[in-house]
């Protein structure tokens, strides 16, 4: 009878964990339709970002929500009596809603009711690529667009019922799928039309390490920046270069641009390339970067450039530039210092904002409303993804709630 009651209690537990994991994912999904906005990591496309969340996939491929108010870690997941595997040779159909894979992936995204994957979850072409979309609970997946000679998927924008996207590729395969070419770096963005699921794509940029470091979506017109050794570097000269110094090597030979992708008239247009500058950023559709004279701003509107009244004499740069609003944010340490110091500027007047020991720093990895996700080391020495509020940014508080924190191979 005893062994009966326990059996009894066991089930009534398991189910009410289902029902509040079901209602948590319900109350987010209707927080997370049409309405949000998700920007991804600049570091990991696995990774979302919104105001009221976060989302991301785990070593597994299985999906997480992170409801930002609370700091409560969910598997996207609904189904109950679920085991939430992910896939593995003796797993090759995940039953899990939460469940995805692939060579190349997208951090799966919560748009206009329904839930939205780039990548390829079958045993296809390296070089393709699908839209996946499903239910908001991610059940009844299908297939969409298809984006061919796409084999890396680097950033994903969910904006204006396009899908906005940044690709790199390394090798060139034959008909049969053998790798005929081990050395054919180019990099590009596509455009997928949410109505129709027509897809654009920009011209590629090619040469050594060709990448996309952002995209940027405004009235039709997609802005990216892009990274590239010049034609005239060859693969043995970098390799060269980077084991003599890797970072003045990079500095001296990279071109820096910035291009623009017309949807309406299929139209690629380099707007500058800049070399001998570091870390080139697009914020709010401006590329933002730094050079042994300074800190600069290109406008993409202007196509002006003008340098920023940000002092780095003897400084280096902590973590990447971020902007909310009309403030930019950054932070510089100090030769032969053990702090940070954190400012926000606007107008070309700079306001110090607090500072850290280098062992209390954090980094900035995404500012969305209200929220600002940051990364840092917690007093147990792990790396951790945490979030502080704008305000409390601004009045020089950092005292962040811990979200999650990362593997050593993350």
């Amino acid at each position: 009878m005893k062994k009966k009651r326990i059996l009894i209690a066991s089930i009534i537990f398991i189910l009410i964990i289902c029902i509040v994991t079901a209602v948590f994912i319900i109350k987010n999904k209707n927080r997370s339709t049409s309405n949000t906005v998700y920007t991804y990591s600049n570091v990991n496309p696995d990774y979302n970002y919104s105001e009221d969340n976060v989302l991301y996939l785990d070593d597994s491929g299985i999906l997480h929500l992170i409801d930002t108010a609370s700091g409560k870690d969910i598997v996207y997941c609904d189904k109950p009596n679920c085991t939430h595997e992910g896939y593995s040779r003796t797993n090759q159909n995940p039953s899990c809603p939460a469940a995805f894979y692939g060579l190349s992936k997208a951090g799966a995204v919560i748009y206009n009711d329904h839930l939205y994957f780039i990548g390829n979850m079958s045993d296809e072409d390296m070089t393709i690529q699908y839209l996946y979309v499903m239910d908001s609970n991610g059940e009844n997946r299908k297939k969409t667009a298809k984006l061919e000679n796409v084999q890396h998927v680097k950033a994903v924008l969910y904006r204006d019922n396009y899908v906005i996207g940044a690709y790199s590729n390394s090798v060139e395969l034959n008909d049969e799928g053998q790798i005929i070419n081990d050395d054919k770096p180019e990099a590009g963005i596509f455009v997928i039309d949410l109505d129709n699921y027509k897809v654009y794509m920009s011209d590629k940029i090619t040469s050594e390490q060709a990448n996309i470091t952002d995209i940027y979506y405004e009235d039709e017109v997609v802005y990216y920046s892009t990274v590239r050794f010049g034609d005239d570097v060859t693969e043995l000269m970098i390799e060269e270069g980077a084991s003599d110094d890797a970072e003045s090597f990079a500095y001296d030979n990279m071109l820096n641009g910035i291009y623009q992708y017309d949807i309406a008239d299929e139209k690629t247009t380099c707007l500058t390339e800049i070399d001998h500058i570091n870390d080139l950023r697009l914020l709010d559709g401006d590329g933002y970067y730094s050079s042994k004279d300074g800190y600069f701003v290109f406008d993409t509107e202007s196509r002006q450039t003008r340098q920023l009244p940000i002092d780095a004499d003897g400084k280096t740069q902590y973590g990447p530039l971020k902007k909310s609003g009309d403030f930019l944010y950054y932070a510089l340490s100090e030769e032969n210092s053990d702090e940070v110091t954190y400012y926000r500027l606007k107008d070309d007047k700079s306001e110090e904002l607090m500072k850290l020991s280098t062992e209390k720093a954090f980094s900035i990895a995404s500012i969305c409303g209200q929220s600002v996700y940051v990364t840092y080391t917690n007093d147990n020495g792990k790396l951790c993804l945490g979030v502080i509020s704008l305000d409390e940014l601004n009045k020089g508080v950092f005292e962040p709630k811990e979200l999650r924190c990362f593997d050593d191979e993350e």
